[in-house]
């Protein structure tokens, strides 16, 4: 009984470990296609400027974790995934890293202490942020 639950915990966490795999890629795809797109290449300093897009998760009695997204206008449609923060402390290290102006980055901060999602618009996102990111 115990092995068969064990097995079964473990096909489901590959199936999520596939499903992550599968999200990779197509981010990696929607930024390929958006580099393409600004006409950057590797030895350019340009970027391309779209929208952070910063949904919270709140579990109680836990730090706030924040999903961070680039791309899409509306609601992280055709949107990739940048990474996550845990707390305020990250997230604005996370937003610094990506060159977020400190107007903004405070803007973003008061808006989440009350609001689960907010968009920065008119950021810059360059290959050596993505090379920072591990994307």
């Amino acid at each position: 009984m115990l092995v068969k639950e064990t097995l079964k915990r473990c096909r489901s966490g590959q199936e999520r470990v596939d499903a992550a795999r599968r999200r990779l890629a197509h981010s990696h795809r929607l930024l390929n296609r958006a580099w393409w797109t600004a006409g950057a290449s590797d030895g350019e300093a340009l970027g391309t400027t779209g929208v952070i897009h910063i949904d919270c998760r709140k579990p109680s009695g836990e730090p706030s974790e924040y999903l961070l997204s680039f791309g899409g206008n509306r609601d992280g449609v055709g949107a990739f995934s940048l990474g996550k923060a845990i707390g305020f402390d990250h997230l604005t290290a996370f937003l610094r890293n990506l060159g977020v102006p400190d107007p903004a980055m405070r803007t973003a901060l008061q808006v989440l202490m009350a609001e689960p999602h907010h968009k920065i618009q008119n950021v810059t996102l360059t290959r050596a942020h993505i090379r920072e990111l591990g994307l």
